[in-house]
């Protein structure tokens, strides 16, 4: 079943959050420790209104327990929810060179990002991303969407061009390549 986020399902939409960060090497997940990443996560999901917030995920859920998470948000408002971290009391002991985890912009404004989307290990490969996805598609319709994939991703880069997303221009993030990609809605 596919809902709406709650402030109740922070712990585990953190623990998803801190997989994709891990898998992106930023500063914050390299410099210190799990434990301390996912509090500060989950502080940022219910606590400010930050890019990670409960308002702009959706929960797949399986036997009343999150099996999965997409985040979305208009790009427009990417950087201003970033900015929010420095309003996080535990952002000031958890210092980063660049004052927040992710503080460049990676959508092009005029699209709903998507953020994020995660689904833990043990619920891969029973269509939970596909659903969570086509819900994103279904909500913005008439929206562009838009996203970036790790070039040396291609499960995930295939499973975007399946979905309809189509490579629009390439970029470089935190260290990686990433290609852009759209959805015409």
């Amino acid at each position: 079943m596919i809902r709406e986020a709650k402030k109740t399902d922070a712990q585990e939409i953190a623990e998803l959050s801190y997989i994709i960060w891990k898998d992106m090497e930023l500063e914050i997940v390299e410099k210190y420790s799990e434990t301390e990443v996912v509090n500060v996560i989950q502080q940022s999901i219910t606590e400010i209104p930050y890019r990670n917030n409960y308002q702009h995920i959706h929960i797949y859920e399986i036997e009343n327990k999150v099996a999965g998470m997409i985040i979305a948000y208009s790009a427009d408002k990417e950087l201003a929810y970033e900015h929010a971290w420095a309003d996080l009391d535990s952002a000031k002991y958890l210092t980063l060179s660049t004052n927040t985890p992710l503080p460049v912009k990676e959508a092009e404004d005029k699209t709903i990002y998507i953020e994020s989307i995660a689904t833990f290990p043990k619920y891969r490969g029973r269509g939970i991303a596909k659903k969570l996805m086509k819900h994103i598609i279904d909500k913005y319709e008439g929206e562009t969407l838009s996203l970036n994939c790790d070039q040396s991703n291609h499960l995930a880069r295939n499973f975007y061009e399946k979905m309809g997303f189509e490579v629009t221009k390439q970029k470089q993030l935190y260290g990686h390549n990433y290609d852009y990609m759209t959805y015409q809605n």
